[in-house]
């Protein structure tokens, strides 16, 4: 049976094929019916259906189904439309509802279409319902796009060539209001998670290296440039030679930071990434499963259980590089090889 079902022929049709062979072979009708439990008037129609159609007669034949309505002319024409977003369209917002979606329809093609089904338009056009990702309109797309076609690569190869570590930097901060995820519950009883009221908050300075080497540093205050040097201080400690990528934030720019980075700079290069473009840092992901994955629906009672919680999640971390390693191909840095 599991050879059948592993091969695509189905039940029916093997009853049916195992019937044309004996009738081939010139076994009597009543037998056959006997053998495969079928009717003795459907060997008959067996007979008829194989004489008329052929030694692969046995299969089913493929029922059509009811027609599209929409033609492939407008599914490409809708498919356009919805990547131009609601917005572009003219609704007051840049989001796609089942609603709104069967409103296009109907006013682009004259076609009417109930609410529940377009939702079985939308998937045979290969679109499924997502979280947008944020980003901000002062991004400057075609700088972005250059630097991580023309200046990522010349940057990657200068550091091997100069047999420097490219060191992702990033800055993060950890509340103890928990990162909601979903989780098993009885039908109609949704869970509760009882977190403190009182605002409390970590900040931390992490690293990731391009062989999925992580560096943390978790402080009870807002980050500083003060900060910023004792965590590069130590990692020069354990990376002789570096690269560091890091975003334009202001502590990165403050004197402070510049003054060191320029004592340090025949051990440590720096570079930006592009302003306003987050998801180019391979840290970035990291520190997104960190918070969300790894401390999901983590609720601390007090900063001394908030300190510890995030320590253990990152010492896991610490233990996994391949999972940094997928993490960190997140980044459109790795899309191509370098």
């Amino acid at each position: 049976m599991q050879e059948h079902r592993a091969s695509g022929i189905k039940p029916r049709e093997r009853r049916r094929k195992r019937g044309f062979e004996m009738l081939r072979a010139g076994v009597p009708k009543a037998t056959i019916a006997r053998e495969v439990s079928v009717a003795y008037k459907t060997i008959w129609e067996w007979e008829n259906r194989l004489r008329t159609m052929g030694s692969d007669a046995w299969r089913d034949e493929k029922q059509p189904g009811r027609p599209m309505k929409l033609t492939g002319a407008q599914r490409k024409r809708l498919v356009k439309i919805l990547l131009k977003g609601a917005l572009n369209y003219g609704f007051e917002n840049d989001l796609w509802t089942l609603k709104r979606v069967a409103q296009v329809i109907k006013k682009e093609f004259n076609i009417t279409y109930n609410v529940t089904h377009v939702w079985r338009v939308l998937r045979g056009l290969g679109l499924t319902a997502q979280v947008p990702l944020k980003q901000a309109l002062e991004r400057d797309e075609d700088y972005i796009r250059e630097w991580l076609e023309e200046r990522w690569p010349k940057l990657y190869r200068k550091a091997r060539e100069s047999g420097s570590n490219v060191v992702f930097v990033d800055e993060s901060g950890l509340s103890n209001e928990p990162n909601v995820t979903r989780t098993w519950a009885p039908r109609g009883s949704r869970p509760k998670l009882r977190h403190s009221a009182v605002q409390r908050k970590l900040s931390f300075i992490s690293a990731v290296t391009m062989d999925a080497e992580l560096f943390f540093s978790v402080h009870d205050h807002a980050i500083t440039g003060a900060e910023v040097i004792l965590f590069l201080h130590m990692l020069s400690k354990r990376i002789p030679r570096m690269m560091l990528l890091w975003d334009n934030a202001s502590i990165h720019r403050s004197l402070e930071v510049k003054e060191f980075l320029y004592a340090m700079k025949h051990r440590m290069e720096v570079h930006r990434f592009p302003a306003y473009a987050p998801e180019l840092n391979p840290d970035e992901y990291v520190l997104s499963h960190l918070k969300c994955k790894e401390l999901a629906n983590f609720c601390p009672r007090n900063e001394g259980e908030m300190r510890l919680g995030l320590k253990k999640a990152i010492a896991r971390m610490m233990r996994k590089p391949k999972l940094i390693q997928r993490l960190m191909l997140g980044s459109p840095l790795f899309i191509r090889k370098y």
